[in-house]
């Protein structure tokens, strides 16, 4: 009787190691996309390792904090499209760098197990090192650039800027595109995409920051009606399609909207 028992018991145990690995597989049957949807998803994917350094990695949140307050800086200095160039350039160079970073010391961490290792160690101070490298020459950077603009900063092109509305978008509509990623990374709740669902919506955010700059520089009545109704078209949009909840478009609506007003507001 005990060693039927057993037998039936070690047999049940087969049998669900079985279904387990079957599940396995099944789980990670790659799915059959085609070159869009590929193309597609590796967008999301990159979207997912962002909000993961974001929401994971202190540095990185002080990157991007100061990414935004330099292109503010940008606004009032006459920066030309090389000095553009090179900034841009620069606060690019140390983001990629820390994202490497952070891949780099998960990797290590998975190697070593979570334990102490020099060799461990010293793969991190390495990659460390890089992201210092690449913030000492961003630093190198912005000084070469905003050196002398300090020091005639009376004189500044505040005035010349007002009359260049296009820099202004670029900046506005960069501004909002960074902080709608930065709100997404700190406030991730263990979902939403590149493309899809998120603290904030930023489809409707840029839409909306779109609209509003439209409604600033255009003296038509009609034209201005017809660019806020693109604009709640695009929101509208999110919430039938269930990508997005009201809450994420209001907030992804008030931070275009405020941003563009507030830039066109001050420098124009």
């Amino acid at each position: 009787m005990d060693k039927n028992y057993e037998d039936l018991k070690e047999n049940l145990k087969k049998e669900i190691l079985e279904e387990l690995k079957k599940d396995e597989r099944e789980d990670f049957k790659p799915l059959k996309l085609s070159h869009g949807q590929k193309f597609l998803k590796g967008f999301d994917y990159a979207y997912e390792g962002l909000v993961y350094a974001i929401n994971h990695e202190k540095n990185m949140k002080f990157h991007i904090l100061a990414s935004f307050l330099v292109l503010i800086a940008s606004l009032f200095f006459n920066l030309s499209r090389i000095e553009m160039m090179f900034l841009v350039f620069a606060i690019v160079f140390v983001i990629a760098l820390e994202l490497l970073n952070t891949a780099i010391e998960e990797i290590v961490d998975l190697a070593s197990g979570g334990k102490y290792s020099k060799l461990a160690k010293a793969g991190k101070d390495v990659a460390a090192a890089a992201t210092f490298v690449a913030a000492l020459n961003a630093a190198f950077v912005a000084y070469l650039i905003f050196f002398d603009k300090f020091l005639n900063f009376y004189d500044s092109v505040i005035l010349k800027i007002a009359r260049r509305p296009s820099h202004l978008a670029l900046i506005t509509i960069s501004l909002v595109i960074i902080l709608t990623i930065f709100l997404k990374g700190v406030f991730y709740e263990g979902h939403g995409t590149a493309f899809k669902g998120g603290f904030v919506s930023g489809h409707t955010s840029v839409a909306f920051c779109l609209s509003t700059i439209g409604v600033l520089l255009v003296d038509e009545p009609l034209v201005r009606l017809a660019l806020v109704g693109l604009a709640l078209i695009v929101a509208e949009s999110r919430y039938e399609a269930d990508i997005h909840s009201s809450k994420e478009i209001i907030r992804g609506a008030i931070l275009g909207t405020s941003m563009a007003m507030a830039i066109f507001g001050i420098f124009s």
